[in-house]
């Protein structure tokens, strides 16, 4: 059977069984901080065992995209060298939310594998939990598997979870394929479990979620026990296909023909490179589809790591210029029928990853650079080993491969420190899982899902009225529900109805007032922590607010009015950019209050101020025809359809709201908006940069903020025309002419500099020494930069015509040094040299030509040092 084809198979048989088929999840779990990324297949669905959220429905199956890079599960390392870990997989999985439990899934699981997948049962072998003598019966005695083909294991093999630091876990039973004596390891007892071999692959894991871990480590019973079932797609389908690895699966093995078109070698003479290379381009071309970008931290660190690896593993194939984006095409073309953010997304992905080739060519320089620093500090102590710990900084900060370290190091008659290495990791990786919180969120405390499952969601009338009459159903201060809150106190209120807009989609929430008749309290913003339950976190600003209280809830009308203008404008930026730069641009992100907007978007260049005018006249105009904004909700295949625009990564439910203004945009939008494009005044970009590879950020503000910044601006130029006693028509002429006289005086004044460093007030003459037969001189120069200490280099050069020149300045902060080398001698030895050695001492490095080369440092402080060392670096030079 075909990927697709099992996929397909497996969720109709479920669909069959009552299931509801959901859509795969994201890969960055949207409901749990303690996840870097989404792992398993029951991830999206942990609040429905805890029963911190309504359940829509009792059962679901769904193939849902997995990652496992970093950590608490992380396949990274292993991914190449054994035939079945990846990075990247498809878990399949059938759940149950307080619905059946240990008897159907197994059942379903018998049935599945060999009715509809045709395997023999004979191949079948079944692990169990230890101490769960009821699923043993059921497969024993029901199912009818033998006893001698039933084993039990311990915690480690046979107890899954939680995903994560705290929520649904339980016991588990796999079910595991017999591939027969040929892959075994011969010994009588061997069987599922086994360490020694890989003859019982393990195809299906069904887990029995009955425990709600909690983050004490105590497990209370589940609110909804139930079943959480994993069968990752690509094992399953190097089974059925009878291949030897995954690699060899249909859904993967097209991939590596693709790499197998770009470069000489044969992937059977070399399958590591190409297995890694194909696995972290389905990786990366899903993470980017998501909306993960790279960065230096986090997920975008660790899609960062993975393209570099690629990179790396690509280099020994020979492939040394950009290729990756090359191969992500075929992950698109193979995968995005079933997904189809990857053709939405496909200029994105090759364009993000082609930068980040580019960059890491760039990084590779760099390493070299400073790996030839190393090198110079190993000879100027009298070591051959590169120390561990340098190694890893290479490795960390600048992602150079280890590898090719290692090998530059030996070619040049270095060793590496390994061990040093291997313990400057460890610890690395010890930091980062005891630092990583996921989201950067703080875990969700207890109290509000136990409030949500008493109080519910709250009933949002803040489209239509920025005032209601409302009761408070609860109230928290500091992790701990309250009955009332006293004069200055700060806590957080639950009402049943609101018209405050919770924090969401980029948009800050509301601030305004809560007024009972026994006090006031002022709210500083409103968030959805559960479900639709929006918690607005109060200061109690005269006498006290209790629950059952009745309350008038205000939203501050003056800053809302303000953030409606900033969230409209965010999506005539949006037309405009496209209109202006093209239809690969998105929206990757974007903040709106009522100060300002931040809008991120796709693009893979700057943007110059011409064209940054062209779009903001754009959105003025947009501004002008004052066009009425509607608002409507419809199922979200016909918004697409319709041509709406998506968030990139976001996922969405399958009705959605839709905001059109006119024929100028229409996006999917939970957010408040102003009636007509004309209310929003002008608009006015602050700023405009680069956040990461392929995406650009743009601030701005509109309305009464734009009209602040305007006069700021028109109030500095005034002030500025008038200390330069000139109109403001003038001041650009007026500015250069500064500007140009500012630098005639600095020539005049550095030509003043240099004839006092050469003038007949130094005696550069007695200064001249001789070594072996060689003269040199090595001097240091007041107050010169590297252009400075050059020209004076000129001059001194005269008076040693067959020699050698040192000189180093320390000028506004930095180390300057210069060496020259007569070119009788530079076969004898070259400044290049002298240099390279010299500039580590000043905190720097440098290079140049065998008889002229310079350095600049950040220790000025230690030039006269560095010329003290010059007469030694000169005589082991010429030995």
């Amino acid at each position: 059977m075909r990927s697709d084809d099992i996929r397909a198979s497996f969720l109709e048989f479920f669909r069959e069984r009552g299931h509801t088929v959901e859509r795969s999840d994201k890969l960055v779990p949207g409901n749990d901080p303690t996840l870097l990324f989404t792992s398993a297949g029951m991830v999206q669905f942990k609040p429905y065992y805890t029963g911190e959220v309504p359940v829509p429905y009792r059962r679901a199956a769904t193939s849902q995209k997995c990652l496992r890079a970093g950590g608490k599960a992380n396949d990274l390392d292993e991914v190449g060298k054994t035939a079945r870990h990846l990075t990247f997989f498809e878990m399949l999985g059938n759940f149950s939310f307080g619905d059946y439990f240990k008897k159907e899934s197994i059942a379903w699981g018998w049935e599945y594998s060999t009715d509809v997948l045709k395997i023999p049962g004979e191949k079948i072998w079944i692990s169990v939990f230890e101490d769960d003598d009821e699923a043993y019966e059921i497969w024993e005695k029901e199912i009818g598997i033998p006893s001698s083909r039933i084993v039990r294991l311990g915690a480690k093999e046979n107890f899954w979870g939680p995903a994560g630091d705290t929520g649904a876990c339980g016991p588990c039973s796999e079910m595991h394929y017999d591939r027969g004596e040929a892959w075994g390891c011969g010994r009588p007892d061997c069987a599922p479990g086994c360490e020694e071999c890989e003859r019982y692959l393990e195809y299906w894991n069904h887990v029995f979620p009955q425990f709600d871990q909690q983050p004490d480590g105590s497990r209370p019973p589940l609110k909804n026990r139930g079943i959480d079932t994993g069968m990752g797609l690509e094992r399953l389908a190097a089974l059925l296909q009878d291949v030897e690895t995954v690699f060899d699966t249909d859904g993967i093995f097209s991939i590596i023909e693709t790499t197998q078109t770009l470069t000489k070698t044969k992937y059977k003479d070399s399958p590591t490179p190409f297995r890694v290379i194909a696995d972290h381009a389905r990786a990366l071309s899903f993470l980017i589809a998501d909306g993960v970008l790279p960065g230096n931290e986090g997920r975008g660190y660790v899609e960062r790591r993975l393209l570099r690896r690629a990179a790396r593993f690509g280099r020994e194939l020979g492939l040394e210029k950009p290729f990756l984006h090359q191969v992500v095409q075929t992950v698109v073309d193979t995968m995005g029928q079933h997904y189809p953010e990857l053709p939405e997304n496909r200029t994105q992905i090759e364009k993000i990853i082609l930068i980040e080739e580019q960059r890491f060519q760039s990084t590779l320089a760099r390493g070299m650079d400073l790996l030839e620093e190393a090198f110079q500090k190993l000879d100027a102590g009298g070591s051959k080993i590169v120390p561990g710990d340098e190694l890893f900084r290479l490795h960390d900060t600048y992602g150079f491969p280890l590898d090719l370290a290692t090998d530059i190091a030996t070619d040049r008659g270095y060793q590496i420190d390994r061990e040093g290495f291997d313990a400057a990791m460890k610890r690395q990786r010890e930091q980062a899982r005891s630092a990583w919180a996921g989201s950067g969120e703080q875990a969700l405390s207890p109290v509000y899902r136990v409030t949500h499952d008493k109080a519910g969601d709250t009933k949002f009338v803040g489209y239509e009225s920025l005032r209601s009459t409302s009761n408070v159903l609860a109230i928290v201060r500091d992790g701990k529900q309250v009955k009332s809150l006293e004069l200055d106190q700060e806590g957080e209120v639950i009402l049943d109805t609101t018209p405050f807009y919770a924090e969401s989609g980029g948009q800050i929430g509301d601030t305004g007032t809560l007024d009972s008749a026994n006090g006031s309290a002022h709210v500083s913003t409103a968030k959805a922590l559960v479900g639709k339950m929006t918690v607005h976190f109060v200061r109690i600003s005269m006498g006290s607010i209790s629950v059952g209280d009745t309350v008038e809830a205000q939203v501050d009308v003056r800053a809302r009015a303000a953030t409606q203008c900033h969230h409209t404008a965010t999506h005539l930026l949006q037309a405009a950019l496209q209109n202006v730069l093209g239809d690969h641009v998105h929206q990757a992100g974007s903040l709106v209050t009522p100060e300002r907007l931040r809008f991120d978007f796709t693009h893979f260049e700057g943007i110059d101020s011409e064209r940054l005018m062209d779009i903001e006249r754009m959105v003025n105009d947009f501004i002008r025809t004052d066009t009425p904004i509607s608002i409507s909700n419809m199922p979200l295949t016909e918004a697409r359809a319709a041509g709406a625009m998506a968030l990139f990564g976001e996922k969405y439910a399958d009705v959605v709201r839709v905001v059109k203004a006119g024929d100028i945009s229409m996006e999917l939008c939970g957010g408040t908006h102003v009636p007509a494009t004309g209310v929003i005044g002008c608009f006015k970009i602050l700023s405009e940069s680069s956040i990461s590879a392929g995406v650009r950020r743009i601030e701005a503000v509109c309305a009464e903020q734009c009209i602040d910044v305007l006069q700021s601006r028109e109030r500095s130029l005034l002030q500025t025309a008038q200390l330069l006693n000139a109109s403001t028509d003038q001041l650009e002429t007026r500015v250069k002419a500064l500007m140009e006289e500012n630098r005639r005086l600095q020539r005049e004044v550095a030509k003043w500099k240099q004839n006092a460093a050469t003038g007949g007030s130094v005696d550069y003459a007695s200064q001249i020494q001789e070594m072996n037969g060689l003269k040199y001189l090595a001097a240091e120069i007041d107050g010169q930069d590297a252009e400075g200490l050059r020209l004076v280099m000129d001059k001194l050069r005269e008076r040693v015509p067959s020699g050698v020149v040192v000189l180093g300045s320390g000028a506004e902060g930095k180390a300057s040094l210069c060496v020259a080398v007569s070119k009788d001698l530079t076969g004898k030895i070259k400044a290049g040299d002298i240099v390279k050695r010299l500039a580590p001492i000043v905190g720097g490095g440098g290079g140049g030509r065998p008889d002229m080369a310079q350095a600049g440092g950040k220790q000025p402080e230690k030039v006269g040092e560095a010329i003290r060392m010059a007469p030694d670096v000169i005589k082991e030079l010429i030995g």
